[in-house]
């Protein structure tokens, strides 16, 4: 027999020896059927699960000790419980709802357990309470009964519901990176137990939910007797549960009555605020004779604040040890003040309800924490102001703050002054928050409707508290934030960048910049160019430093790439996929604004099969060394491929990826999505036009008038090769189940020059390609299988490589020349938003003889004019900035969903946004102005008397 299984057959002995001495948490002893289940191999699977991650967070929560500690042995706790749990299912018929649930009440109880460790006042090991607690949720596989059971399957609950966790996970490992090893560790043994290592053993063993018997006993429900007369009632549920959500609903953020009742008490100028109750020198901890630092209540303030006790503990306003305000368990209570404060000193608000809290002078951070309509006013920060674990809070900034974070809340009303405009405001885990700003014409501070009012008592004078319906006048600008989101006040308005996409860069247009060239303009240089034009990002082959840095602070988005040679190294040791993060991307990020890594390049083509099975491996470690330096959810790892992994492409929607790499192909697709990057593809119609000479097939290419070509299998009638090939990638991720992967084209182009026998390569047709190109994405009209959106897409190329060999092609696809003046003009500067008119290219042209202006009237298509030629007019018109929506899905002209349709209206849009310019309307004499309105139902066409 097999020496590794005898290994496994002891240890799994060993261990059933151990849950038999013990007993199963249920009392009941294993049948004549348990032992068999218990040797089941999906048993034995999961204790090697238990036995080599689970028990390597315990061993390394061993060297950390306390909190961390104790959460770690229930997080194996709740491991061996599932394990019980899965080998009575092997001897348990399938249970109703009720049964389920007193089966699973087990599992139930400590996962529960995990999460009263994160209730109460927050400890230094928060975020690992947190990390662990709500990575249990992934245990909750086991409750999964089939489709209409209202949970995800198996595999997507398991990921999901660590998704939730790395929140926390990669807070620990951004605190303790270069602190404290052990922490980085624990935090890397929980990822690993989670993802892979759960996800693996359900997708392995049960990937479609557990398997009961058939034949087994049945499941026991719970017990209904009635509790004995003036018994007490049962305890409340516990705070967490397989079956229920975390948190209850959330209320809304809207002010309540209540709250705005209290600001506006506060900012009457009434004599209210003669009450207010001051930290005067005798009350601090340092002068007092006790030096217990609590500050006593008067009888009279007792008296006149009857709910001024929390459940949890006597309420505080208190300064320990000279360094932290404490402020706990305040109920009611509406005159709070902390007004002898420095920049050192940190505040802390903790279980408080119905009360205000104001803090007259500069603090280093202030945490709310655990409170339910509470409002907080404050002047400056330093550090931070971070709102968890809240609902219905108000807070007021008045003077500067750099950092705000508002995490696991439900209703957050944000004021913000002229000179917190600036900052970062993340959001995470919390809904309903809205930011409220100045508005322009207030010059920077908060807008008057009637009279000022601020308080005149005990100092707050100066603080400046406006009217509470000062902030809901129309004059105020008013800002929903969305969930898991950064957010910058600029120029404004709130720049926002999605927290798990933020790896996306702001635009479709990019650009490949190659180096293998000795003429190339300084990056410096480069960057200039850069920001001269609409392109948004460009696409590095490897990591030269001089380029990366000569980008930092331009805003454009960078595609790093990692060379083919790296590969096996990236592969086989995490610490040199680390070192090459550190080296290429933390020491540049985020000046440089890195937004994918490219592991490879085309690698899915090499005969050497080792490389092509050490891809996948390698964009994994570099994807870890990335969410260690948290920065997974910001920039993306991906791979670049060419059309030649399609081993079908026509018709488009016949697609499919070469068979021979089915299952690599797989696993990279379900790394894309498990990461939410891009699949990146390199179409070149150049190439098949190469193939197919023809004049209708360069037309075709070349985004001309042609007669199109229907795909047989969908009846769609293509224009371009652009969108029949990217359809046809679109095709093969349907077939293999990954639709909702997103497409990115890493490289198209045309070159300008070749040798003879190198078909269409002049200025002419490159000219064509890339302007049309670039029309047609600017018309955000996407392709027949992908409406409504534009591809990203990077242009081969921004310069020459003179250096590179082959045919002379492969040295003459550059956009710009090395002195930085273009090849030609392919609609890229943004002084020129279009290309040149061009023998090839539709655009609207002024005619030899232009009729006189009308005094009225819409510009609309010729009769009898193809497709092929309004498809060209429908991209030039929407290329020029007007606004297209209108026949987007959804959109008032979209139906009817037709070429001329969607055409007639950019035709006269265009026309109309150049003032009606005769020349404006001729799109190649295919165009002609009416003076009938061709508006219908819903959809207007602007125009008219001039």
């Amino acid at each position: 027999m097999d020496e590794d299984l005898i290994k496994r057959l002891e240890s799994a002995v060993t261990r059933l020896e151990a849950l038999s001495t013990a007993g199963f948490r249920q009392g009941a002893a294993m049948d004549d059927g348990g032992d068999a289940a218990a040797m089941d191999p999906s048993i034995l699977a999961f204790g090697d699960l238990i036995s080599q991650h689970v028990s390597r967070v315990t061993s390394t929560a061993e060297k950390i000790g306390g909190q961390v500690l104790d959460i770690s042995k229930i997080i194996e706790e709740a491991f061996i419980v599932q394990q019980e749990l899965l080998v009575k299912i092997k001897r348990t018929q399938k249970p109703d709802m009720a049964q389920l649930v007193e089966f699973l009440k087990p599992l139930n109880e400590v996962i529960a357990k995990a999460s009263a460790l994160t209730e109460g006042k927050r400890s230094d090991n928060f975020h690992h309470l947190k990390s662990a607690a709500d990575s249990l949720a992934a245990l909750a596989w086991i409750a999964y009964t089939g489709k209409d059971c209202g949970m995800s399957m198996p595999i997507a609950h398991v990921e999901e519901s660590w998704q939730m966790a790395e929140f926390y996970n990669n807070k620990i490992l951004m605190e303790y990176r270069n602190k404290d090893s052990n922490h980085v560790e624990w935090a890397k043994a929980m990822k690993e137990l989670f993802i892979p290592g759960l996800r693996d053993y359900v997708k392995s063993n049960y990937p479609l939910g557990p398997v009961w018997s058939a034949s087994g006993k049945a499941a026991v429900s719970a017990p209904t007797k009635a509790p004995a007369p003036g018994a007490p009632a049962p305890p409340p549920p516990p705070p967490t549960s397989l079956f229920s959500s975390e948190s209850s609903q959330p209320s809304s953020s809207r002010p309540k009555e209540g709250m705005a009742a209290v600001f506006q008490e506060i900012s009457s100028g009434k004599p209210v605020t003669s009450g207010l109750r001051k930290v005067t020198a005798d009350m601090k901890t340092k002068n007092r004779a006790d030096r217990t630092g609590v500050v006593s209540i008067s009888e009279k303030e007792v008296r006149t604040s009857s709910p001024s006790f929390s459940k949890t503990g006597p309420p505080k306003l208190e300064l320990q040890m000279g360094r932290k305000w404490v402020v706990e368990n305040q109920i009611g209570r509406n005159n709070l003040v902390i007004d002898d404060c420095d920049s050192k000193q940190s505040v802390y608000v903790y279980g408080c309800k119905n009360s205000v809290l104001q803090i007259q002078g500069k603090v280093n951070n202030i945490t709310v924490d655990k409170c339910t309509k509470m409002g907080v006013v404050f002047k400056d920060v330093v550090a931070a102001c971070e709102i968890v674990n809240c609902n219905s809070v108000e807070v007021q900034c008045q003077g500067s703050a750099p950092t705000i974070s508002i995490d696991n809340t439900a209703g957050c009303q944000m004021y913000l002054s002229k000179d917190s405009l600036e900052a970062s405001i993340t959001t995470a885990k919390s809904s309903e928050i809205n930011v409220l700003v100045p508005a322009s014409e207030s010059n920077g501070d908060w807008p008057r409707v009637g009279k000022e009012l601020c308080l005149a008592q005990v100092g707050l004078a100066q603080v400046g508290v406006k009217l509470l319906s000062v902030l809901y006048s129309q004059s105020l600008g008013e800002h929903a934030l969305p969930q898991q989101y950064i957010h910058v006040f600029k120029d404004g308005q709130f720049v926002t960048t999605p927290m798990s996409h933020s790896g996306d860069a702001e635009s479709f247009l990019g650009v490949n910049y190659g180096i293998v060239a000795d003429n190339l303009p300084p990056p410096e240089a480069t960057a200039k160019l850069l920001q001269s034009t609409s392109i948004e990002k460009v696409r590095l082959y490897g990591t030269d430093p001089a380029i990366i840095k000569a980008l930092a602070n331009t805003g454009i988005g960078i595609v790093i790439g990692a060379a083919n040679g790296d590969i096996p190294a990236l592969a086989s040791d995490p610490n040199f996929a680390g070192n090459w993060v550190g080296s290429n991307v933390l020491q540049y990020y985020p000046a440089s604004k890195i937004i994918v890594v490219n592991v490879g390049n085309e690698v899915m083509l090499s005969t050497d099969q080792s490389l092509v099975a050490q891809l996948l491996p390698a964009m994994r470690n570099v994807q870890n060394a990335l969410n260690a330096a948290s920065l997974g959810g910001k920039i993306k790892v991906s791979t670049v491929h060419s059309m030649a992994v399609l081993g079908q492409s026509d018709p488009p929607s016949s697609g499919t990826f070469n068979a021979k790499n089915g299952d690599t192909m797989r696993a990279l697709l379900e790394f894309h999505r498990a990461n939410g990057s891009p699949f990146m593809i390199n179409p070149y119609p150049f190439f098949a036009y190469e193939s197919d000479t023809r004049p209708e097939t360069l037309a075709f290419c070349l985004f001309q008038p042609n007669a199109g070509r229907v795909d047989s299998g969908t009846g769609i009638k293509y224009m371009n090769m652009f969108d029949a090939q990217v359809d046809a990638v679109h095709s093969a991720l349907k077939a293999m189940g990954f639709k909702d992967v997103e497409i990115v084209v890493a490289e198209t182009g045309w070159p300008y020059k070749g040798d003879s026998n190198e078909a269409g390569t002049n200025l002419e047709n490159a000219k064509a390609y890339n302007g049309n190109l670039i029309n047609h994405l600017r018309s955000r009209v996407g392709t027949p299988l992908m409406p409504g959106k534009s591809v990203d897409t990077y242009i081969f190329a921004l310069y020459d490589e003179d250096l590179k060999p082959g045919p002379s092609s492969e040295r003459s696809f550059g956009l710009f020349k090395p002195d930085l003046s273009m090849t030609y003009d392919a609609g890229l500067s943004k002084s020129t938003q279009t290309p040149s008119p061009t023998p090839v290219n539709p655009a609207p042209t002024t005619p030899v003889n232009p009729t006189p202006k009308p005094a009225a009237g819409w510009c609309v298509p010729r009769p009898g004019i193809s497709d092929a030629q309004l498809q060209s007019n429908l991209d030039y018109a929407c290329g020029q900035g007007i606004d297209c929506g209108p026949i987007q899905p959804g959109g008032a002209c979209f139906e009817p969903s037709t070429i001329g349709s969607h055409a007639a209206y950019a035709m006269n849009l265009y026309y109309q946004s150049t003032g009606q310019s005769p020349g404006s309307c001729d799109f190649l004499q295919t165009a002609t102005v009416t003076t009938t309105n061709p508006s219908y139902n819903s959809c207007n066409y602007p125009g008219g008397s001039t």
